[in-house]
């Protein structure tokens, strides 16, 4: 939270610039715990910001119109806490205001956001399971900076809602349904019941695929819990004795049959940037997005380190990915040619390469390895740590995995070499004793 604190005036907040990305938070110096809140877009924030017995709360307030006088007020008999939530534009007289009387009732032990929230809800009836998402969405994943919030978005599409027409895959094909999916947008929360989730699952698992189901439920169940807890919806969670399908975990990787071949065809790839990001994301470990959004200011080519910071990190935890001999070559070439804070830069929205579908299809068709994806680079990496000797606790933190579950896949691999070495050991006792016998 804000570590820069000034008295707030329309002119000092007018000038404040947005960052490139993400959101900056500047506080007041003169009322308790408000600060503003400016992101990438432009768009600025009051919000009060303290800890509430010991918990951090952030509850905001409206939105900064700097072309609001600075004399106007809030107006008489207005109940300043009913404008909480609500989006209204504030000037900086009007903001303190409303800030002091946050203040107030968390000092009483009210959290005047959730009691706001409950109130609309109770005025305007039940959620619909579209009205719920659009909420859960913009107050939870957005503002917390889950990288995955438009994942979702279009999941909650695809799998329970209504895909938006007129929106195109990054190859131009218009997106749609997927198979077995259900739309329930407009279903009263209290209206969705196990059974309807069991029958989706099913259906979901048949078109497609368990794993598919799976996540079409998380979503839904993450959805429920956040409103539950947050005061949107009083009933109960209808995932809550739902079970997910069990899930064979992939084992694919890089055998040490395929990998003469995989690298003889990417030798023959007339794309260096392709070429690169390949033998980047073999090297490091790192997941696919990472490699491609991989910026020059993270990088130390002189001491080896890379350095993920946590809002790019999969796991929101900055990640330290140490560089071999041979991914610091790579990396210093690419610096003498670089143009840009990006290692693969592209003309493109986000400023950097795009996934190289069409190349990687082409390479997996020379190296005659279908079925093999991008993300198997990473598994190929700890694969073959684990065959040559390394712990699981060494290969998590090189992947940067959270819990020993995700590099539990690799324990067979690490005990290969062993069953090797007794099996050579056992063979040269019974040769022994066959020739002496």
């Amino acid at each position: 939270m804000p570590t820069t604190k000034f008295i707030f005036t329309r002119a000092s907040l007018a000038a404040l610039p947005s960052p490139a990305k993400g959101r900056l938070y500047r506080g007041d110096a003169q009322t308790r715990g408000l600060v503003l809140d400016i992101q990438a877009s432009g768009t600025k924030s009051f919000q009060v910001y303290r800890k509430v017995n010991g918990k951090p709360t952030r509850i905001t307030l409206g939105r900064f119109n700097p072309a609001m006088p600075e004399s106007r007020e809030v107006p008489a008999g207005t109940d300043l806490l009913a404008l909480v939530g609500t989006s209204a534009e504030l000037n900086v007289r009007m903001a303190r205001r409303l800030a002091d009387a946050v203040n107030a009732s968390l000092d009483r032990g009210v959290d005047p956001a959730k009691e706001a929230r409950l109130n609309r809800t109770q005025q305007s009836g039940e959620l619909t399971l579209r009205a719920a998402f659009d909420t859960y969405f913009t107050e939870h994943l957005v503002p917390h900076g889950r990288k995955t919030a438009e994942d979702m978005r279009n999941d909650f599409a695809r799998y329970l809602g209504k895909v938006p027409p007129g929106q195109k895959k990054p190859r131009g094909k218009e997106k749609c349904k997927s198979k077995g999916a259900v739309d329930w947008e407009q279903r009263k929360l209290s209206s969705i019941e196990q059974g309807d989730i069991r029958r989706m699952m099913i259906q979901l698992k048949e078109k497609i695929g368990g794993r598919t189901a799976n996540k079409a439920f998380v979503l839904l169940r993450s959805l429920y819990n956040w409103v539950i807890a947050h005061g949107f919806y009083p009933g109960v969670n209808p995932c809550s004795n739902v079970e997910k399908f069990k899930e064979n975990s992939r084992e694919r990787f890089l055998t040490s049959e395929e990998l003469p071949r995989f690298m003889a065809a990417l030798n023959k790839s007339e794309h260096q940037d392709f070429k690169d990001f390949v033998f980047l994301a073999l090297f490091t470990g790192a997941r696919r997005e990472n490699v491609l959004g991989m910026r020059w200011g993270d990088v130390d080519v002189g001491s080896g380190m890379w350095t993920i910071p946590g809002a790019q990190s999969k796991n929101d935890m900055p990640l330290t990915i140490p560089l071999t001999s041979a991914t610091k070559a790579l990396l210093a070439i690419r610096k003498e040619q670089a143009a840009g804070p990006y290692v693969f830069p592209a003309v493109s929205k986000s400023g950097h390469m795009s996934a190289p579908n069409k190349h990687w299809k082409k390479l997996l068709m020379e190296a005659e390895l279908p079925g093999l994806r991008i993300h198997d680079l990473r598994r190929s990496l700890g694969s073959w740590a684990a065959m040559t000797g390394a712990s699981l606790a060494i290969i998590g933190r090189a992947l940067g995995h959270k819990s020993t579950d995700a590099t539990a896949v690799y324990a067979r691999l690490q005990h290969d070499p062993v069953m090797e070495a007794m099996e050579r050991a056992t063979a040269a006792m019974l040769e022994k004793a066959a020739a002496t016998g």
